[in-house]
C-alpha cells in the first residue's frame, strides 16, 4: 500500500494545479510532490526485504526488488528536476508565465511513469509506456518553437513505431505458446514465474522476443532507430530532457529487464546476437556523431546512445555481465541527470550551445563547472564511479565467455568515444575563459540535486552497502546473472 501511495502522490499533485492560477502554488506543489514521492519510495526500498513480493490493485501492480529500486531512482531524478524548475521559474519571468501548464504535464508524465514501473502485466506496462509518449510530446514543444514541434513529432512517430513493433512481438509470443503443455500465455508476471518454455513452436517465440527487443530498443535510442534521440534531447527544455533520458529511459529499461526475467531470452541465441549487434552498432553510431558534434547538448545526447549500446551488449553477453548492466543503468541515469541539468545552467548563463564558444567553465561557473567535469568523468567511465565498475564487469564477462571479437570491437569503439568526448569537453572545462568570471547565477536549488546525484554516483563505486549489493545482485540474477 505504501508504494500505492507513492504512485498516487503525483496524480493528486497534478489535480492541485488546476483552479486558481498561482506560480508559487504550482511550484510548491511540484517540489513537495517530488520530495514526498522520493522519500516514500526510498523508505519502502530501505525497509523492504530484498525477496519480498507483494501485489495490489487486483494484481495489476507489484512491489518487488526491481520495481522498488527503479521507482526510487526515477523519484530521485524527478526531485532534481523539480528543484531545477523551481529555480528557473524564480530567475526567469518568461518561464514563470508558463509554469502551471508545465508542472501539470510533468506530474502527469511522472504519474504514468511510476505506474509503468509498478505494473505487474506486460500489456499494461506497454500501454503505460505508450501513454508516457503521449504525455512527453507536449513537454518537448513546451517552448512552442518550430524546431521543437518538429522534434516532438519525430519523437512521437519513432516511439509509436517502436512500441507498435514490441506489441506485435507480444502477439507472436502468444502464438508461440498456444497449445503448449503450459497452456495459454498469461502476461501477468506472477503467473509467468517458473514457467517452462516448450520448444515445439520455438520460431514464433524467437521472432516475438526479437521484435520486443527491437521495439523497446527504439524507445531507448538504439541503432538503427535512433534518429529521434539527438534532436529531441537537444531541443527539449533541459528539465524535459532529463525526464526523457533518466525517467522514461529507465521505465523502458525495466520493461526490458522484465522480458529477460520472465521469458528467458538469454537462452535464445538469436536474441543474444541481436542485442550484441544493435549494441555495437549504437556505440559505432554514437562514436561517429561525437567526433563531429559542435553542440554540447547533442554531444551528451550521442553519448546517451553509447550508454544504451553498452547496456544492450551487456544483456546480450549475459551471465556475469548482468550485475554490471544493472549497476551501469543506475549510474547512467544519474550521470545524464547531472549533465543535462548542468547544461541547462550553462545555456541559461551564456545563451549558447556551441562547444567552441565556451572555455574554462571551471573558472567562469565554478560550481556548474565542477559538476560538468564530474559528469563527464562519470560518463567516460572513470574510476571510482559506478559506471566504471559496471563497464569493467561487462568487459570481463566478454573475456570469460570467449567473445574476443566483441571485446576487441567494444574496446576500439569506446576508446574512440573516450578520445572524442575528451577533445570536445576538456577545453570547455579547463580552457582559457572567454567569458567573465562570476558566481552570479549559481543557485542553491540547482546545485543541491547535482550534489546529491554525484554523491550517489560515488557511493555506487566507492562503497556499496551490503544490503544495496544484495538488491542489485537479486535483480541481476533475475535477468540471467550468474
Amino acid at each position: 500500500m505504501t508504494l500505492g501511495l507513492c504512485a498516487a502522490l503525483p496524480f493528486f499533485g497534478m489535480l492541485l494545479t488546476f483552479g486558481r492560477k498561482s506560480v508559487r502554488r504550482s511550484l510548491n506543489v511540484f517540489v513537495g510532490v517530488a520530495i514526498s514521492s522520493f522519500v516514500c519510495s526510498a523508505i519502502v526500498l530501505a525497509f523492504s526485504p530484498v525477496d519480498e513480493i507483494s501485489r495490489f490493485a487486483d494484481s495489476l501492480f507489484v512491489s518487488d526488488a526491481s520495481s522498488r529500486l527503479f521507482l526510487s531512482l526515477i523519484s530521485a531524478v524527478f526531485t532534481g528536476v523539480a528543484l531545477y524548475v523551481y529555480n528557473r521559474a524564480q530567475t526567469n519571468p518568461f518561464a514563470a508565465r508558463k509554469i502551471q501548464g508545465f508542472v501539470r504535464r510533468a506530474l502527469l508524465f511522472f504519474t504514468i511513469s511510476v505506474a509503468a514501473v509498478l505494473s505487474n502485466h506486460f500489456v499494461l506496462m506497454w500501454l503505460l509506456l505508450e501513454a508516457t509518449t503521449l504525455a512527453a510530446a507536449p513537454l518537448i514543444y513546451h517552448q512552442k518553437g518550430a524546431a521543437s514541434v518538429r522534434a516532438a513529432w519525430k519523437y512521437f512517430i519513432f516511439s509509436g513505431v517502436g512500441l507498435g513493433i514490441a506489441f506485435v512481438g507480444f502477439i507472436f509470443l502468444g502464438l508461440g505458446t498456444h497449445g503448449q503443455s503450459g497452456g495459454e500465455l498469461s502476461f501477468y508476471f506472477h503467473e509467468l514465474v517458473g514457467r517452462q518454455w516448450g520448444l515445439e513452436v520455438a520460431p514464433w517465440r524467437e521472432l516475438g522476443l526479437a521484435l520486443i527487443v527491437f521495439g523497446f530498443g527504439t524507445k531507448l535510442g538504439l541503432a538503427p532507430m535512433y534518429a529521434w534521440l539527438p534532436e529531441t534531447y537537444d531541443l527539449a527544455p533541459p528539465s524535459v530532457t532529463v525526464l526523457l533520458a533518466a525517467v522514461q529511459f529507465n521505465a523502458v529499461i525495466l520493461a526490458l529487464f522484465r522480458v529477460f526475467q520472465y521469458f528467458q531470452p538469454q537462452e535464445v541465441r538469436l536474441i543474444r546476437y541481436e542485442l550484441i549487434v544493435i549494441g555495437l552498432a549504437s556505440i559505432l553510431v554514437s562514436a561517429f556523431h561525437i567526433v563531429v558534434a559542435k553542440n554540447y547538448k547533442r554531444l551528451i545526447a550521442y553519448a546517451s546512445i553509447n550508454h544504451a549500446g553498452v547496456i544492450a551488449v551487456g544483456l546480450g553477453i549475459g551471465k556475469s555481465a548482468a550485475y554490471g548492466v544493472v549497476l551501469y543503468a543506475i549510474s547512467n541515469a544519474l550521470v545524464k541527470a547531472v549533465l543535462f541539468l548542468t547544461c541547462g545552467n550553462i545555456k541559461a548563463r551564456y545563451h549558447t550551445k556551441y562547444i567552441a564558444e565556451l572555455q574554462g567553465l571551471i573558472k567562469t561557473m565554478p560550481f556548474s563547472g565542477v559538476f560538468f567535469m564530474t559528469g563527464i568523468f562519470a560518463l567516460l567511465g572513470f574510476a571510482p564511479f559506478g559506471s566504471f565498475f559496471g563497464e569493467v564487469m561487462v568487459m570481463k564477462s566478454m573475456i570469460d565467455g570467449q567473445h574476443f571479437a566483441v571485446f576487441t570491437l567494444f574496446c576500439l569503439l569506446t576508446t574512440v568515444v573516450f578520445v572524442a568526448m575528451g577533445r570536445a569537453t576538456f577545453p570547455m572545462i579547463w580552457g582559457e575563459p572567454n567569458h567573465e568570471i562570476s558566481l552570479h547565477g549559481e543557485s542553491i536549488y540547482t546545485l543541491l540535486p547535482n550534489l546529491f546525484f554525484v554523491g550517489l554516483l560515488l557511493s555506487l563505486g566507492v562503497y556499496l552497502p551490503v544490503a544495496a549489493n544484495n538488491l542489485l545482485q537479486s535483480i541481476a540474477n533475475g535477468i540471467g546473472g550468474r
